[in-house]
């Protein structure tokens, strides 16, 4: 079949981008295993400011792999993003698949046309995440920070340094990144508890409950890990009373949505020193302001929402797009479909 393939927009930490304020970085290895998924493949690689600027692509697409701002208009400052107006430009009656090059699709699920499937990127970052959560928490417990100064203040001084076995984390969501952070975690004798809306037993968990035993299982806890998609569920539900709940001495990291806990209260808890430290890599304003207190606060680590980067995103990006378009060619369902009533 004839497959009118469009790639536009620069996958977030993406590394060794040709052309990154236009959006360009497919490989020629990557170009070509998207060509030879069909004799009949076309495919356009489409700078972002020919989009943006309101001019279509050669040939109508079939299928696209995108990173766009959508409907979140703060996003359209990020380098080589696609906006909302560039996207439009590759809408078109033959249109089946939309790909997402990012995880969560609350900024897609309202402008997908009827009768075109929106696909996202579930899985393609979830062990560089992962691997960004256990260092943070390593280097927490061993007490890195403390040692690098020490270093170079060339002070001689023992530390009390922990161990992480046999402690307990929790994880609000149990999807790719979730469950990779608790496989690496068990590897380090971690208890892990994953949290879920169903409560439904997930492989790589020791115990898997509902939302609604939050609180409980924060008493328990000495980590809490947020991997979960926003949704009107997940919006604020780690509050000050969330955060309260988790033991003292707790430790936090987000690596999902900035919206999902209140950031008020999360620098109010390592201030009055409830919390020992937390990884924060995604934020309601991104950049994150210089004036904003969680720069200053004590235990804070900002991430400027890059935990996934890798040397293997691209490929990764490619892997789930051409498999994807395999289905395409095939008439077989995609993979990653994103349910719009539910949000991912």
């Amino acid at each position: 079949m004839s497959l009118n393939v469009v790639v536009a927009g620069l996958p977030k930490a993406v590394q060794g981008a040709a052309d990154p304020d236009e959006g360009l970085w497919l490989t020629e290895p990557q170009r070509r295993r998207i060509l030879d998924v069909d004799a009949d493949v076309w495919l356009e690689h489409v700078p972002v400011s020919r989009l943006n600027a309101g001019q279509g692509p050669e040939r109508p697409p079939h299928a696209i792999l995108i990173e766009t701002s959508g409907t979140v208009t703060s996003g359209e400052s990020e380098q080589g993003i696609l906006t909302l107006k560039g996207y439009e430009q590759l809408l078109n009656p033959q249109l089946r698949l939309i790909q997402s090059m990012s995880a969560g699709a609350e900024h897609l699920t309202s402008i997908v046309p009827d009768g075109v499937t929106l696909a996202n990127a579930s899985g393609v970052a979830a062990n560089a995440v992962a691997e960004t959560v256990i260092a943070a928490i390593l280097a927490d417990a061993k007490m890195l920070r403390t040692r690098w100064d020490n270093h170079a203040a060339k002070i001689w001084a023992a530390e009390p340094a922990r161990e992480v076995a046999g402690s307990v984390m929790s994880i609000l969501g149990t999807g790719s990144i979730g469950s990779q952070t608790a496989r690496i975690a068990r590897a380090l004798g971690i208890k892990t508890i994953g949290i879920n809306r169903r409560g439904n037993v997930v492989d790589g968990f020791d115990e898997v409950v509902r939302t609604e035993a939050l609180h409980d299982v924060l008493a328990v806890s000495d980590y809490l890990v947020i991997a979960a998609p926003l949704t009107p569920l997940t919006r604020g539900l780690i509050d000050a009373r969330a955060l309260a709940a988790l033991k003292p001495g707790g430790w936090f990291a987000n690596v999902a949505r900035g919206a999902i806990h209140d950031a008020s209260a999360l620098t109010a808890a390592l201030d009055s020193g409830h919390l020992r430290g937390a990884l924060v890599d995604c934020h309601v304003t991104e950049p994150l302001p210089a004036d904003d207190p969680l720069w200053t606060t004590p235990g804070a680590l900002v991430y400027p929402h890059d935990s996934h980067a890798s040397q293997l995103l691209g490929d990764r990006q490619v892997d789930v797009f051409v498999d994807n378009l395999e289905r395409l060619c095939a008439g077989m369902p995609f993979r990653n479909v994103v349910d719009p009533d539910r949000g991912y």
